[in-house]
């Protein structure tokens, strides 16, 4: 084994006998400058499959797809519960989501507070501001009875 060290590092290729010099005992024989060839070889083979990147399975492409989907109906969804949020006409909403790209909220957002400011429905509560009267020490039966009370 020393030996084979001491040829190697002294650039040497080792030769070994070939089966019928050995009585025809064992497999081939391969000299140090075909295994490292080999070798060098499987390295290169090895190294090529590392670079490439990993071919996914028909299982995960379509899992990856599924989710893409799923994340674009949670934005489409909350796009549409902005809509509802500033109040935008009814009328509008489905167009807003229709024409306008709903892959990004944010986006979405901007734009529709730029756009949108002309299609809020306003809505303005009118009448007194006063407050309901609360029960008056008297039963609801008995305010009932007292608005029907005859009035003689």
């Amino acid at each position: 084994m020393e030996e084979n060290r001491e040829m190697m590092n002294n650039g040497q290729a080792q030769t070994t006998p070939t089966p019928e010099e050995n009585g025809g005992q064992g497999g081939k024989l391969f000299t140090q400058e075909e295994v490292n060839r080999i070798v060098s070889d499987r390295l290169a083979r090895e190294r090529e499959k590392l670079a490439q990147p990993p071919k996914e399975d028909e299982r995960e492409t379509a899992l990856r797809e599924r989710e893409k989907a799923l994340e674009a109906r949670e934005t489409r969804y909350r796009c549409e519960d902005y809509l509802k949020e500033i109040n935008l006409s009814e009328n509008y909403r489905q167009d807003f989501l229709d024409v306008l790209d709903t892959s990004d909220f944010d986006t979405f957002k901007k734009i529709v507070d730029r756009l949108g400011k002309h299609f809020v429905v306003k809505t303005v509560t009118r009448g007194a501001s006063v407050a309901h009267p609360v029960n008056c020490g008297s039963s609801v039966d008995a305010q009932i009875a007292q608005a029907f009370k005859p009035k003689i």
